[in-house]
């Protein structure tokens, strides 16, 4: 074996995990942001799922907007290690509670393990992340 196939094989491993953390990421922020912007613009199916469905009160639909639009971009912030941090435990809290209102409230199997599926994915992006933090500061 070459000296060379062993010298670049880390290399790649660490830009193809820099290139997943930035994509998971990123999809990650985008589908937070998107549903955050419908309940902002009111928009009848979400809302009329979170009010009649799910229970919520109409005055907290916005809150809950507000909130995802923040998440979302806070985890598009780079070089804030312990702000990220609290953007993905306010997202895992936030999943929490949307599959136990998903649990209690009516509506198909599919809707029910819709946040689990979506904490996955947040998931993977903490994990992939924080490897491409840890590679980044380790000698």
């Amino acid at each position: 074996m070459k000296a060379e196939h062993t010298i670049d094989k880390p290399a790649r491993a660490g830009r193809a995990t820099q290139i997943a953390a930035m994509v998971i990421t990123g999809l990650v922020a985008v589908i937070w942001v998107y549903f955050g912007r419908l309940y902002l613009i009111h928009d009848p199916g979400e809302w009329r799922i979170a009010n009649q469905q799910l229970g919520y009160p109409l005055y907290i639909i916005p809150l809950i907007g507000v909130t995802h639009i923040l998440g979302g971009v806070g985890l598009l912030i780079p070089n804030v290690p312990r702000l990220t941090e609290w953007v993905y435990a306010g997202l895992s809290i936030d999943l929490l509670l949307a599959f136990y209102s998903q649990l209690n409230g009516g509506g198909s199997t599919w809707d029910k393990l819709d946040p689990i599926l979506v904490r996955v994915f947040v998931f993977v992006s903490y994990v992939v992340r924080r490897r491409v933090r840890a590679s980044r500061w380790s000698i």
